[in-house]
């Protein structure tokens, strides 16, 4: 008898605890999934871009974007970055650290430093176009991008007020064969 009640006990206890565990929500806890896309595109045979888009839906004051690169055994650098026109031209600090030994680059976006500057609203938009360039004088081939975390402890993260971090996703898109400003110049010119 005690044996039946012990194994009517043990499946209760079972059956209660996983509809528990089903019913937590493992998305953004601020709702959906916040998310940063890289674009690769190549350029010439020695140089390539990368757009960085960011969708959130919730307004963001500050980012930590660290990237690695890779070309197979070819080195790349990133040997400019440009904000003008993205989301977060306004931004009053924007910060890229190149570490050309590790094929990294940091990028640190903060809203606000005393003056009163937006946050970057709800929505979907380039925030960045880093430019990489070969290292050794050979074509870039297989060229590649990814998130990394960077010292002292940089990893993917927007911020949104007060204080909240969000840890978004990353995905990078596959290489277009021409610079996006073409096909935006062709989509123009039909218009």
């Amino acid at each position: 008898m005690i044996l039946k009640k012990m194994a009517w006990l043990t499946i209760g206890l079972l059956v209660f605890v996983s509809a528990n565990l089903s019913a937590q929500n493992p998305d953004d806890k601020f709702g959906a999934l916040d998310t940063v896309y890289a674009e690769p595109y190549k350029i010439d045979a020695m140089h390539w871009g990368v757009n960085l888009s960011l969708f959130n839906d919730e307004e963001i004051v500050a980012l930590s974007i660290p990237l690695a690169f890779s070309a197979g055994k070819n080195r790349v650098v990133a040997d400019s970055t440009i904000f003008k026109g993205g989301r977060a031209d306004a931004f009053k600090v924007k910060m890229v650290r190149v570490d050309t030994t590790s094929q990294c680059v940091t990028i640190g976006l903060i809203a606000d430093v005393g003056v009163s500057v937006p946050p970057i609203p709800a929505g979907k938009g380039r925030i960045a176009t880093i430019f990489v360039s070969s290292l050794d004088g050979k074509e870039i081939q297989n060229f590649k991008v990814d998130s990394t975390t960077t010292p002292p402890g940089n990893s993917l993260q927007l911020v949104r007020q007060p204080s909240d971090g969000i840890y978004p996703a990353f995905v990078v898109k596959a290489a277009e064969k021409e610079a996006p400003k073409e096909k935006e110049a062709e989509k123009t010119e039909k218009k």
